[in-house]
């Protein structure tokens, strides 16, 4: 129904008073995989500047499973897989980079060794971070279409047109 005059659907259903609600699209912007992928990075990086200024330990993996999460809640459907594949990656650059950054600020010089050994004392106590926030990651993926985009995955690659019912139709 649209609005006289306007051309325009309302925003949402009408509460008692008139006014509109904000529509569900409005409330939940969706995000490309690089825009996903970028906010993730930032947040991986800024939760492990944030631990080695303030020597919070568990920090940089609460920064990995909120910012998987996030991505996995707000990327558009059809860019969860990869969405959903490259945090560990990203994090690894991204504790990587927050390594090299705090000892520039140190002005300790970075040496393979010492880069090396802050990046295993990271990783290892962002485990249980890590595993949680992949799981947490894949049950929202999971609930969005995830399944979806790896059947259509398969057909790409398989050369088939993926049918209305789930299944796959070869081309020939």
């Amino acid at each position: 129904m649209t609005q006289p005059g306007s051309g325009r659907r309302p925003a949402g259903p009408r509460r008692p008073g008139g006014a509109t609600q904000p529509g569900w699209p409005s409330l939940w912007p969706s995000l490309t995989a690089r825009s996903a992928l970028a906010v993730m990075s930032g947040v991986f990086l800024i939760a492990d500047l944030a631990a080695a200024r303030w020597h919070l330990a568990g920090m940089p993996g609460f920064g990995f499973a909120a910012g998987s999460v996030a991505a996995a809640g707000f990327a558009r459907r059809r860019e969860l897989l990869i969405v959903v594949t490259t945090p560990p990656a990203l994090f690894v650059v991204a504790a990587t980079a927050g390594e090299l950054l705090a000892a520039h600020a140190e002005h300790v010089p970075a040496s393979a060794g010492s880069v090396g050994g802050g990046l295993l004392l990271t990783l290892t106590a962002a485990a249980p971070w890590l595993f949680g926030g992949l799981a947490g990651a894949l049950v929202i993926a999971v609930m969005r279409g995830l399944p979806e985009c790896v059947r259509l995955l398969r057909a790409e690659l398989s050369g088939s047109e993926p049918s209305g019912h789930g299944g796959v139709r070869r081309r020939g």
